[in-house]
């Protein structure tokens, strides 16, 4: 699916599709030799030093018997709503424009899909982009129940704009770097509502790493407001582990 044609569905389409299939979304764990992809944007990345890294290490050690592996699959910048601001260096990543190439080049056993911190591109909240953000979550799904994989969908993380502020110019155009002041409030959060609603066939369980890391933020942040440090991955590593039954 490209740009223009993830574009073309309509809102008639979500609507069909969003409440379908059955899940316990308390109830589910990993499972002996499984093989999860971590599917997201820079978050997810860390050069390769965050919370996908952790949890191999914390798999190991505490339930080494599970011969678990992790993959990062992350990558900078990415979004699943195919939007980029204006001054973005170049366009974003977008998440469609490499899925199926990744889903061909290993089989996995369950993927872990966290995205939404770059996905409204930092500007103002509107249905259309909740609307984009809802189908991008859906068309991860299909594709995923296609190849009889399994998905747990992940919160995303918020803006931490309390703990690392930065100067915002309301007259200028909103990017990564002149961020919306209420951007977490007022589109990751709905974000977030998204996640926790979706049900599908294909989807495992959800996960919020959201809530605890606003509520941890002094801890979980330090300049930056887009990216947890240390502290914050282990947060998401620890909660993710937690919910798996760990």
């Amino acid at each position: 699916m490209n740009r223009r044609e993830f574009n073309k569905i309509t809102t008639l389409g979500i609507g069909g599709s969003l409440l379908f299939g059955c899940m316990n979304s308390n109830k589910f764990s990993f499972k002996k030799n499984q093989v999860i992809a971590c599917l997201g944007d820079s978050v997810t990345f860390a050069n390769k030093n965050g919370y996908v890294e952790l949890l191999q290490k914390l798999a190991d050690e505490k339930k080494p018997e599970l011969n678990l592996t992790f993959l990062n699959w992350g990558k900078n910048s990415e979004t699943i709503t195919g939007l980029t601001e204006v001054g973005h260096p170049g366009q974003r990543p977008y998440l469609f424009e490499r899925l199926d190439e990744l889903l061909a080049s290993q089989k996995v056993d369950m993927i872990l899909f966290c995205y939404g911190i770059n996905c409204g591109i930092y500007g103002k909240p509107s249905q259309k982009l909740f609307d984009s953000y809802r189908i991008g979550v859906l068309s991860f799904l299909q594709k995923v129940k296609d190849i009889n994989c399994e998905a747990v969908l992940i919160t995303p993380p918020p803006l931490a704009l309390e703990t690392a502020p930065v100067a915002i110019n309301t007259n200028a155009e909103y990017t990564w770097l002149n961020p919306y002041p209420e951007y977490d409030k007022e589109v990751i959060q709905e974000f977030k509502e998204i996640i926790i609603s979706t049900q599908n066939d294909a989807l495992l369980g959800k996960i919020d790493i959201h809530s605890p890391l606003l509520e941890n933020q002094t801890l979980c942040y330090d300049t930056d407001p887009i990216h947890p440090n240390l502290e914050g991955h282990q947060l998401i590593a620890n909660t993710i582990l937690q919910k798996m039954g760990f």
